[in-house]
């Protein structure tokens, strides 16, 4: 029974040697000092984490990709800033295929203000937004259609086809909007039509016809820098580049005097470009001209500086002042392939026998376009033996050059027309001794042949002598802008517009 009781006094009576005793009495400073632990480490994290973000191991750059955007600060605030102001730079055992380095930087502004007084349609529909429909022209829509779909009435349709300038608004294009307003809900008083990226057309109701009148919409153009590397092709090299194909293609035209760039353009060629973006409400509609360019083909450098001439024509010249555009084009059809050269004896795959080729043969789809080489008149067009469809130009006494087995002649082109440089003539065919759609071309001077594709171009036109002094100091200028490529893709905003 004592045994009992001391017993039972152990587990409800424990004295201050008890194992339960010692716990209690160690477990507070335990938790504390484990809390104190963990927000240790908690903040050494913060702290560590927020010096690394700004800090970059030198030592690390090759091995992962660095990106990184400068904010363009001078931009309109209503214009969203562009995002191909990125730098990539990857590591140097797996580079990118065409990956140029691009990245962003202000031009000097005052080398770049135009002004002008666009006219923006907003406003109008601010005015009294309730009064407005608002509707996309859908295929098949006329005025007609799209008023009796509103609820409006059509007479309306026929008013302004009868008003001077109504042409937009009579062949309205499926896609773009139109606005119509109308006061008391059945007529409509007023019309804007979106027609077009940069342009937009505002009909006002008066008595019984209507005012149209065609505006320019007021632009923000941003001046990039681009470059890139011929890895595969041009067109790919252009695609990293992040310019479009039209752009690429205006850039082929500029040097197409000097570059055959059918044949001629190989891995390792370069180019770079300083051209115009134009904006709309923060919103890229399309790119403007080239103001300056370069390609190295085949290690030999060719530059371009735009120049407004007097006459308002926009022209290229070399930085010494001399035309980029030469008598004669070096190729009659743009991105087509060389399939038989220039040669005193080649077989022929219809006659079955080794003859002279005194001309090019450009492979190309049946129906693709082909091109004068130079201004002149046209001394024969139609059917010429083996050459079959064909046209013949004269440039001037000295020069002459034909164009074979086409299969259509453009509309206008006969004998005695006159065509210029670049102008459309045919289309490529097969008519004649041809084994396949292509394009036969023939050079001549006095009346002898020469190889089209190495024959010596006639020294062309320096710039106009009231400009020259001008013009070499914006070479200069663009040339140094060439120069920053190698390290810099600029893009500056200007304002420019027009009504």
């Amino acid at each position: 029974m004592q045994q009992t009781r001391n017993h039972n006094r152990d587990f409800k009576e424990p004295g201050n040697n008890h194992p339960n005793r010692s716990y209690l009495s160690v477990i507070k400073p335990v938790r504390l000092r484990y809390w104190f632990l963990m927000l240790f480490i908690f903040v050494a994290i913060m702290l560590f984490s927020d010096r690394g973000e700004g800090i970059q191991n030198p030592d690390d750059q090759d091995d992962q990709t660095i990106t990184s955007m400068l904010t363009v600060d001078s931009l309109p605030e209503s214009l969203d800033r562009p995002n191909h102001s990125l730098r990539t730079v990857t590591d140097k055992n797996t580079a990118t295929v065409n990956q140029p380095e691009v990245h962003d930087d202000l031009m000097p502004a005052e080398q770049l203000v135009k002004k002008g007084s666009g006219t923006s349609f907003l406003p109008l529909l601010e005015e009294s937004p309730d009064k407005w429909k608002s509707t996309k022209v859908k295929k098949g829509d006329t005025l007609y259609v799209i008023l009796k779909r509103l609820g409006l009435n059509t007479a309306a349709a026929t008013l302004i086809a009868r008003s001077d300038n109504s042409d937009p608004l009579v062949r309205l294009v499926p896609g773009k909007k139109l606005h119509i307003r109308s006061t008391d809900g059945l007529i409509g008083d007023e019309y804007i039509y979106e027609d077009t990226p940069l342009t937009w057309v505002h009909a006002r109701r008066s008595d019984d016809s209507y005012e149209i009148i065609k505006h320019k919409l007021p632009t923000t153009i941003l001046v990039r820098k681009a470059q890139g590397e011929v890895i595969s092709s041009l067109y790919a090299a252009a695609k990293v580049a992040g310019i479009s194909d039209t752009l690429i293609m205006n850039m082929t035209e500029i040097f197409g005097w000097d570059i055959d760039f059918a044949i001629n353009v190989q891995p390792g060629d370069r180019f770079k470009l300083i051209f115009e973006e134009v904006y709309v409400n923060g919103s890229k509609k399309s790119h403007g001209d080239i103001l300056a360019a370069e390609f190295i083909n085949n290690g030999k450098t060719y530059r371009a500086i735009a120049n407004t001439d007097n006459d308002g024509e926009l022209r290229y010249y070399s930085p010494d002042g001399k035309s980029m555009q030469k008598t004669f084009l070096r190729t009659p059809v743009k991105f087509s392939r060389i399939s038989s050269r220039f040669t005193k004896a080649r077989y022929h795959p219809v006659l079955k026998k080794t003859r002279a080729h005194k001309g090019v043969d450009y492979a190309a789809p049946k129906g693709t376009p082909i091109r004068a080489t130079a201004a002149g008149r046209v001394i024969h067009a139609g059917r010429k033996g083996g050459y079959g469809n064909a046209v013949i130009i004269s440039h001037g006494s000295t020069y002459s050059t034909l164009y074979a087995h086409m299969s259509s002649f453009s509309r206008g082109i006969a004998k005695g027309s006159k065509v210029k440089q670049g102008q459309t003539i045919g289309r490529v065919g097969s008519t004649g001794l041809a084994s396949g759609p292509h394009l036969h071309y023939e050079f001549r001077i006095n009346g002898k042949h020469v190889n089209p594709l190495s024959f010596r171009q006639p020294a062309s036109k320096p710039i106009q002598l009231a400009q020259k002094a001008d013009f070499e100091r914006s070479a200069r200028y663009w040339e140094e802008q060439l120069d920053n490529i190698d390290a810099l893709n600029i893009t500056a905003s200007i304002d420019h517009s027009g009504s």
